[in-house]
């Protein structure tokens, strides 16, 4: 029969699992308790979660959420998560970052959306461009053929406009001199 207080900790995961969109596991191991006191203020603003979490609770936590996946190579050694609730590449990012300045963190793979993602994916991941610079690049590619179209409907306007216009300053020319 568990303890209560594991069964209750195994409670407390899944709930902010299940409230988070993103899941981000990572190795801690090397850290000081004043680099994990950094990590976690750089991305409570980001608004997410660093949490050191033991291994087997927190397999029963994610295999209580997500029942049909495989999560053991995540849940080895020593083990962090971080709970995205807002948008998870800037948290991505965040962690990345700092792992390239830390090198005893180490990114493991991670769960966005439901998908389950590698190491080298979540890092991939960390390279894409913000949300922001992702939405222009869309509405720009969205605006530029109608620019266009707009554009090429105009032509033959101007075109009659600066060919009347040439034809009065032509007529002025020749009534200012006769």
């Amino acid at each position: 029969m568990p303890k209560p207080e594991k069964v209750q900790k195994v409670e407390e995961m899944y709930k902010k699992m299940e409230k988070a969109n993103a899941l981000i596991f990572t190795d801690f191991k090397g850290l000081t308790v004043a680099d994990l006191f950094e990590l976690r203020s750089k991305i409570r603003g980001l608004q997410a979660e660093y949490r050191v979490v033991k291994n087997t609770l927190a397999l029963l936590a994610i295999k209580k959420l997500y029942p049909d996946k495989e999560f053991d190579k995540f849940f080895v050694g020593p083990t962090a998560i971080t709970y995205c609730y807002d948008d998870p590449f800037a948290v991505i990012k965040a962690l990345a970052d700092y792992s390239k300045d830390h090198e005893a963190l180490k990114l493991k793979g991670g769960v966005v959306d439901g998908d389950i993602y590698t190491a080298d994916e979540i890092k991939e991941m960390a390279n894409l461009p913000p949300k922001e610079v992702i939405l222009s690049q869309v509405v720009g590619s969205i605006a530029s053929p109608l620019s266009s179209l707009v554009w090429s409907l105009k032509w033959p306007i101007n075109k009659l406009v600066w060919t009347l216009d040439a034809i009065s300053k032509e007529k002025e020319k020749i009534s200012i001199n006769q």
